[in-house]
């Protein structure tokens, strides 16, 4: 680390903490990352996580979601790609007074940078071009369910991904099992250095300026928790740190029966272009949003058969991957590896996430985000870990009224869909008619943690500014999906890495004056 001399600490190895140091390093500034966790998943990393408590809403993704190693949660991703819509920047008054201060402008140009580092096709960005390509017949076209594709990348884990840039390039240095327990404040309300628990020893790392990349959960935790000397951090005051947390609910909607099978697979088989799989889904269209006051919502088809080997495949990639190069450690790492991720894969499994071929039950699956709520928090308890750092406690909360109305406006609007098409007979399920809290409890969180320092215009709206630096400290930003003031239904790892791109452009310009 004293060799590097860097300019910026990045905490946290994971998608968004290693896209961001690519992009840095790559324009000549010195980059410092560490990763609380080791190279390589094992047991004792991921022990930290079982302990955090759970008080609202059961939220699975809390124990089985979070990996402390380096690639983070791409070790077990499945690598969807998928862009937020423009109605998720636009203002709604159902959601709240939560806004974005930013629109989707101010990012599309990192979502192509993104697209860029992580080797996507030419071509393939756009669900026009796919659709041209495909010759996608015209029944795809509706007012109400928007037709579109999720991206699906060949090499998920990051650490894989650009392991050759990270050994080369002589701007970064990664340092694993490396855990930030505190930062150090000095003048002016600046960060003057982060406190790293190597083992039974504690170090001071300084450098220009700290990003805060580790996760959701934990990065809230390091926020919230006392600085090196004992106080409360200059931010601790700020009304919205810990609160507004999210996740994406999913569950079934509907079962079907293709009349029209040739036009069925047609349009809703996965399809491969240029290597990269895709994956057709509908979308609630931005103007049933916005005329029915509903939330983001997609829906796909899930084929029941094969569940288990599509699980299996991604599963076990991530197992295997790099590990066989390890002979001597092959048998305790896939060991280890198998009982972290067998909660996990059984979440799948029972929930019925994966897509499937067509020869069994088939169903129709929304997710869709939810209404972000100050009763839904990201606290400290009064338990320490190893590391003498408090330990999360999970408030999770939904509203309900308008997430039901999403839910039965897509189970509806599907209908429509395939049945005046004469595509598929659809059954949409009771629970889904009847409404109620019923509903809502059969459906699931889906690992996508966000909100708990949402941007905003100012302190007494957010915890960061637009450019995601902390608000009350000059040299603190933060990085990843805790920053959303709403989510959209998409999964959240592309815009959070987006929108990291976006900081670190920022970060480079002022490390560069």
């Amino acid at each position: 680390m004293a060799k590097l001399s860097p300019e910026i600490i990045i905490v946290g190895g994971g998608a968004v903490g290693l896209i961001a140091a690519v992009y840095l390093t790559s324009r000549n500034v010195r980059v410092l990352v560490l990763e609380a966790g080791p190279e390589q998943l094992d047991q004792e990393s991921q022990a930290i996580f079982h302990a955090a408590v759970s008080r609202g809403r059961n939220h699975a993704g809390l124990h089985q979601g979070r990996f402390r190693a380096l690639g983070g949660t791409t070790n077990f991703w499945g690598g969807q790609l998928v862009r937020f819509d423009r109605t998720v920047f636009t203002e709604r008054a159902w959601l709240g007074d939560a806004a974005w201060p930013i629109k989707l402008e101010d990012i599309e140009q990192f979502y192509a940078e993104c697209e860029r580092l992580l080797g996507v096709p030419d071509g393939l960005s756009e669900d026009r071009s796919v659709i041209k390509q495909l010759q996608t017949p015209a029944e795809y076209r509706d007012s109400d369910l928007e037709y579109f594709y999720t991206r699906w990348l060949t090499e998920k884990n990051l650490r894989f991904r650009f392991a050759r840039f990270l050994e080369s390039n002589a701007n970064i240095a990664v340092v694993t099992n490396a855990p930030v327990t505190s930062l150090r404040i000095g003048a002016n309300n600046e960060i003057a250095a982060v406190t790293v628990g190597f083992g039974h020893q504690a170090v001071d790392v300084a450098a220009r300026l700290l990003v805060l990349a580790n996760g959701t959960v934990e990065m809230i935790r390091l926020l919230q928790h006392q600085t090196a000397d004992g106080h409360a951090p200059p931010w601790a005051a700020n009304p919205w740190l810990g609160r507004g947390f999210m996740d994406h609910l999913e569950g079934t909607i509907a079962s079907i029966v293709p009349l029209e099978k040739s036009l069925f697979r047609s349009l809703f088989d996965n399809v491969f272009l240029q290597g990269m799989k895709l994956q057709p889904r509908l979308k609630l269209s931005e103007a049933r949003q916005l005329e029915d006051k509903l939330l983001g919502a997609a829906i796909h088809v899930k084929f029941e058969a094969q569940e288990h080997v599509q699980n299996a495949k991604i599963f076990l990639a991530g197992l295997l991957k790099g590990r066989l190069s390890h002979p001597r450690r092959i048998t305790s790492e896939i060991w280890a590896a198998v009982r972290l991720g067998f909660p996990m894969a059984w979440h799948y499994l029972v929930n019925q996430r994966i897509w499937s071929p067509m020869n069994g039950n088939i169903q129709l699956r929304v997710m869709l985000e939810h209404v972000p709520l100050t009763s839904s928090t990201i606290t400290l308890s009064e338990d320490c870990d190893k590391f003498g750092m408090r330990i999360p406690e999970l408030r999770w909360a939904v509203s309900g009224e308008t997430e039901i109305r999403t839910i039965q406006a897509a189970a509806a609007l599907s209908k429509k869909y395939f049945e005046s098409r004469g595509i598929a007979k659809v059954a949409i399920a009771e629970q889904i008619l009847a409404g109620g809290p019923e509903l809502l409890a059969s459906f699931v969180d889906t690992f996508h943690q966000m909100g708990g320092a949402r941007m905003g215009i100012s302190e007494s709206d957010g915890v960061v500014d637009s450019m995601c630096r902390v608000f009350g400290c000059d040299n603190l930003y933060v990085m990843g999906a805790a920053v959303f003031p709403t989510s959209g239904f998409a999964n959240p790892t592309f815009t959070a890495m987006a929108l990291a791109l976006r900081t670190a452009e920022t970060i480079r310009r002022r490390v560069q004056r």
